[in-house]
């Protein structure tokens, strides 16, 4: 082995160690505090040690790292952070099969707790860590939906935040496309119409799909449905379509 690549080796190894340096310290941090406390433990600004982490490159360093991260959840609860922070370790391989079976028990036991008090980012994250780790090949299935679902709104609304020249949100609609939109099914592309605005029934019957999926994942499949039903009332091209609707039997979200 020559000199140069001895040295790569050592580089390597230094930097996976710092990957996860002291983690078996952090999460020991939290070994010793119940669900209920984490819960009860709001998270100040005093707690943090690191400034902000903004659009900077990501940080090797784990316990740094963790520091910055936390400046996310002033104001939510320790398990909110508790959450990120197995997502972190998962990200960085530290033990995963450990650091999976918790996120696994945490998600079994709390899901009603996590999906009301994370916010989409941190769900989509978890069930990126659910596909990723999860043995159970129809679960981590069942959670692509999820993240199919938002990276094509993603794109779409990047799409359209490239094309307008004003905020998104203060630009009017055109009013003779949605009268357009309204009369009839207009082509899209390649044998697709753009959706039609009033009486579609497109998005009913896809969440009525997804509710069927209740039999063969619960926690996958209540993920997949808060996280479409959020979309619903958040300001996204879905809202703008469920605004506009005016046929009661076809509507697709939950009031």
């Amino acid at each position: 082995m020559s000199a140069s690549s001895k040295w790569q080796r050592k580089l390597n190894l230094l930097f996976k160690s710092e990957k996860t340096l002291n983690a078996k310290a952090i999460i020991g941090s939290f070994s010793n505090k119940s669900i209920d406390d984490m819960k009860t433990t709001v998270i100040t600004e005093s707690m943090c040690n690191s400034k902000a982490i903004s659009d900077k490159p990501r940080i090797k360093n784990l316990e740094s790292h963790l520091d910055g991260l936390k400046h996310q959840f002033i104001h939510q609860s320790e398990l909110c952070f508790y959450h990120a922070t197995l997502i972190v370790l998962l990200r960085r391989n530290y033990k995963p099969q450990e650091v999976f079976a918790e996120f696994e028990r945490l998600w079994a036991v709390e899901t009603d707790y996590l999906l009301n008090n994370l916010s989409l980012r941190w769900i989509v994250s978890a069930c990126d860590s659910f596909i990723d780790y999860s043995a159970d090949t129809t679960r981590a299935a069942v959670f692509l939906n999820v993240i199919t679902l938002i990276n094509t709104l993603k794109v779409y609304e990047t799409k359209q935040f490239l094309q307008l020249s004003s905020v998104p949100d203060q630009t009017p609609l055109l009013t003779d496309k949605v009268a357009a939109l309204y009369s009839c099914h207009l082509p899209l592309y390649d044998g697709l119409t753009y959706f039609r605005i009033g009486t579609d029934d497109t998005l009913k019957h896809m969440r009525s799909r997804y509710q069927k999926l209740y039999t063969v994942d619960k926690l996958a499949t209540t993920v997949l449905l808060f996280v479409f039903d959020r979309l619903q009332s958040n300001n996204s091209a879905f809202a703008t379509l469920r605004a506009l609707h005016q046929d009661e039997k076809s509507k697709w979200w939950l009031d």
